[in-house]
């Protein structure tokens, strides 16, 4: 295992302004080492608070005999980066799961070194990525070159500060979006505090259209930056993945605007969606009606919301009562406004009220509070898909204590399992514990 203290200096708090800002969101291009496949395409997002979320083709594992026996599918990746000594360079190392049969076997560790242009909207790099079984052991190491293109995500206009009490927009939502010409489709979204947003609806969920249909199959997870306009007005560009045959082919990009209700609990707008081929051309532009309402996860009950030691991503392994498996592996990533992001991509429990609802588990959502010297509340939302579409959805509330070295923690969880009407179709309890990974700026 690998347990290191998790501090992020403040140079990740105060990167450097102007040309030399990597925060917002990236497409990238990686051609890996001794490899004849073509360039690799995804996102990437570079938070303020110096984690790093990232979007890839499933399928994108080198081909390698080893590593096929290990698994065929690859998750979302979730890191953290920091600025080096020198001017413009940047390191950055982040972990996703691998799966094979639907089920966590593995997780992919790399670890990028990144220079950025003198804009500002270019960097180039050089990555070793390492290949791991469930016990951390490397069974293929392959190595990388990166290079990543800044996309355009919203800048407040003006010096507007987040609204106070009510009014706060930072959280997990459910989002129904009705695409002209098409039924609701239901996702999840998060906003963080530092202006970063994710998101993820169905995977199936793209409209029946030739020119779609001639670039993608699928849709991945989607980040992006949000920024207020007024009081209540709020503007939203996020950008996701497009795959085919489980590599990515393109991209989409949505452009909101919406505006918050005075409950604050819910939020109504207009979308415009461009989907994008591997070049960023656009073939085809929709648009849609939006529709957010608030899901409840822990509010601070002391001053500071969440200490350092939390902060980074996390291994963590869960035991459902009864369940046939030893544990359930996955990754999280925690950020420095308690904002909680989740990885299981993995089947969904076979009990058959729940096999009813949904096959598969989709990424998470949540919101991670202190509530004592050690303890945590946490609530987050994982999406249920069947055949690809949003079914339904699970909620997750756990209390974790951390050892008192900062670097595990062992937790408690109440599971509960919704139809897509929030009707709850099974519930049960699970037990689970947390290793930091490393990451850079740690001490």
């Amino acid at each position: 295992m690998i347990a290191v203290c998790m501090l992020f200096p403040a140079a990740l708090r105060a990167q450097p302004a102007g040309k030399k800002e990597l925060v917002g969101v990236w497409a990238v291009r990686e051609a890996q080492g001794g490899q004849s496949q073509p360039p690799v395409l995804s996102l990437a997002m570079f938070r303020g608070d110096g984690s790093f979320i990232k979007c890839v083709g499933y399928k994108a594992l080198p081909a390698n005999a080893a590593l096929e026996e290990l698994a065929t599918e690859l998750g979302p990746g979730y890191g953290g980066w920091a600025a080096t000594d020198n001017a413009g360079e940047f390191r950055l190392t982040f972990y996703s799961v691998m799966r094979k049969a639907g089920r966590v076997n593995g997780f992919q560790r790399t670890q990028d070194t990144l220079v950025l242009s003198e804009s500002g909207n270019e960097y180039a790099g050089h990555a070793r990525t390492d290949f791991l079984d469930t016990n951390w052991n490397v069974v293929f190491s392959t190595t990388t070159d990166v290079k990543g293109a800044r996309l355009e995500t919203p800048i407040p206009p003006m010096s507007v500060r987040e609204p106070a009490g009510k009014k706060l927009l930072v959280g997990v939502w459910m989002v129904s979006v009705s695409p002209t010409g098409q039924s609701p489709l239901l996702s999840l979204a998060m906003f963080g505090g530092d202006g970063c947003f994710a998101t993820c609806g169905g995977y199936k969920a793209l409209p029946h259209v030739p020119a779609v249909e001639g670039v993608a199959t699928e849709v991945g997870l989607g980040c992006g930056r949000w920024a207020a306009q007024s009081d209540r007005e709020f503007r939203l560009t996020f950008y996701s993945v497009l795959g085919k045959a489980g590599l990515v082919t393109g991209f989409q990009r949505v452009q909101d605007t919406f505006t918050l209700s005075e409950s604050s609990d819910e939020y109504t707008g207009h979308s415009k969606a461009d989907f994008l081929d591997a070049n960023r051309e656009v073939v085809f532009t929709t648009s849609s009606d939006v529709k957010g309402t608030r899901l409840e996860t822990p509010k601070p009950s002391l001053p500071v919301a969440l200490p350092d030691e939390r902060k980074g991503v996390w291994e963590m392994k869960a035991v459902l009562p009864g369940s046939s498996l030893q544990f359930m592996p996955g990754l999280t990533l925690v950020a420095e406004d308690g904002s909680y992001t989740h990885s299981f991509l993995s089947a969904a429990p076979p009990v058959p009220a729940v096999q009813a609802v949904a096959n598969e588990l989709g990424p998470g959502f949540g919101r991670l509070v202190r509530t004592g010297d050690r303890e945590f509340q946490l609530t987050f939302y994982t999406l249920l898909w069947k055949a690809g579409q949003v079914n339904g959805f699970e909620r997750v509330q756990r209390t974790d204590v951390l050892a008192e070295s900062g670097d595990e923690y062992v937790g408690h969880a109440r599971m509960d399992f919704f139809d897509a009407n929030w009707n709850v179709v099974f519930t049960t309890t699970a037990e689970s514990d947390g290793t930091r990974l490393e990451t850079p700026g740690q001490d």
